[in-house]
């Protein structure tokens, strides 16, 4: 029996995500956005095994934001999920969760799986470096480059860079992170911008106020690469002040702009590793 998935699309990696589900012999519906050859889902049409939402995820009023504006999942939506179906999204608000969790539906929030951070790591480092080449007027190579933060996306862009032949020197708050670092062969540091030595540029990956006044000054960058998640790591007392914009850019959602095949394939596997271990799910399909 062939399961059925509808796809809420935020960005381009949700168009990947159809046509890499259509290739896998899944029957998808597309919500929010046009795919070609992918027709669109209408409540009430057929029984339901997925529903995947966008990365921005669903709100406490089922709202969800997609490429062609705001969408709700309706009570209809919730009908045509069969028992032991899926609603999947970046990010579920609560009272989503515990609606669908009472009609026997299974909720993933792909965002804050393991496997997600991981591997959406990667493609998030490669964007950053992208961004970054040629910024300054010169290559990454034998270049002094400052990371911010050495978790999932510090850790992978740090070896990315050092691969580039480019210098990184990593800054973090936690003696742990510090230590790993170090045991890598980093120059480590905690995060004080009078320990960085002068940087051609600044890859922040800390979610939080962090770029300060003082990392301008003292390092006096030619560029400012911001890959943390919402709300980024630019402190609100330079947000506006246009020497440091003209320098700074946030790189939001880099998977969904750079590799959003790839990302879309991130998506599916975070998925697929969760359901396999539920027995009973529905995440196999037949072709024909």
């Amino acid at each position: 029996m062939t399961a059925r998935v509808v796809v809420a699309g935020g960005d381009f990696r949700d168009v990947w995500l159809c046509r890499f589900l259509e290739d896998q012999g899944y029957e998808v519906k597309s919500l929010g956005f046009h795919v070609e050859g992918v027709a669109p889902f209408h409540p009430g049409q057929a029984p339901l095994n997925i529903f995947i939402g966008p990365m921005t995820g669903i709100d406490d009023k089922g709202c969800m934001e997609t490429m062609d504006g705001e969408v709700v999942m309706t009570p209809e939506i919730f009908h045509d999920l069969r028992e032991g179906g899926v609603v999947a999204a970046g990010l579920i608000a609560r009272p989503v969760k515990e609606r669908a969790e009472s009609l026997g539906l299974k909720t993933i929030e792909y965002r804050n799986q393991t496997t997600f951070m991981w591997l959406n790591a990667v493609p998030t480092a490669e964007g950053a470096i992208k961004s970054a080449i040629g910024r300054s007027g010169f290559t990454l190579y034998h270049r002094p480059v400052a990371v911010l933060g050495f978790g999932r996306v510090g850790s992978i862009l740090a070896l990315r860079l050092q691969a580039y032949g480019a210098m990184p020197e990593v800054f973090d708050r936690t003696v742990e992170k510090r230590a790993m670092a170090s045991a890598m062969g980093f120059p480590v540091h905690s995060l004080d911008p009078r320990w960085c030595p002068p940087v051609d540029g600044v890859f922040n990956t800390i979610p939080a106020p962090v770029l300060t006044r003082d990392w301008v000054e003292a390092t006096e960058p030619a560029w400012i690469i911001d890959v943390a998640s919402k709300p980024g790591g630019l402190s609100s007392s330079i947000a506006h002040d246009p020497a440091v914009l003209a320098r700074y850019e946030s790189y939001l959602g880099v998977p969904g702009h750079i590799a959003p095949r790839r990302a879309a394939e991130i998506i599916w596997e975070t998925l697929t590793t969760i359901l396999h271990d539920q027995p009973g799910r529905v995440i196999r399909t037949q072709r024909g």
